[in-house]
């Protein structure tokens, strides 16, 4: 399966949320526990954000936390939250270049693509595993 960075990203940052237990996380110790690009997580986080992934709070103890359990985040939510069109046909993002009914490949690609969004939505967060250094933090 290929995901963008924007996904890969989105991911550790949530795993990342994940890990405090419901405590807050700065996107600062995130992009350093996780070697991120500051600017680039702080993007993603606000996208996230607007999508109702994690919510954030403001002050001295203030980050992020997860807007829902784990159980209730999936990978589709997160390609969709940071727009991440990877299983779509590049025709489909581009109408300009859209053969339309005369397109041979558009109906089995397209297939394809549906079926990989439907087994995103099957998998959520919570079967990614507890974080392996989890008891140092």
């Amino acid at each position: 399966m290929a995901v963008n960075t924007r996904t890969e990203y989105a991911l550790r940052a949530l795993l990342e949320i994940a890990d405090m237990g419901g405590s807050s996380i700065s996107a600062q110790s995130i992009c350093e526990r996780q070697q991120l690009p500051k600017k680039y997580v702080e993007h993603l986080l606000s996208a996230l954000k607007k999508a109702g992934l994690v919510v954030s709070s403001s002050g001295s103890k203030g980050g992020y936390t997860l807007e829902r359990p784990l159980a209730q985040i999936s990978l589709y939510d997160v390609l969709e939250a940071v727009e991440d069109h990877t299983p779509e046909l590049g025709c489909a993002e581009h109408k300009q270049h859209c053969m339309g009914a005369s397109c041979r490949i558009k109906s089995i690609l397209g297939d394809v693509a549906e079926k990989q969004r439907a087994l995103y939505k099957t998998y959520t967060l919570d079967q990614f595993g507890p974080s392996k250094g989890k008891e140092q933090r």
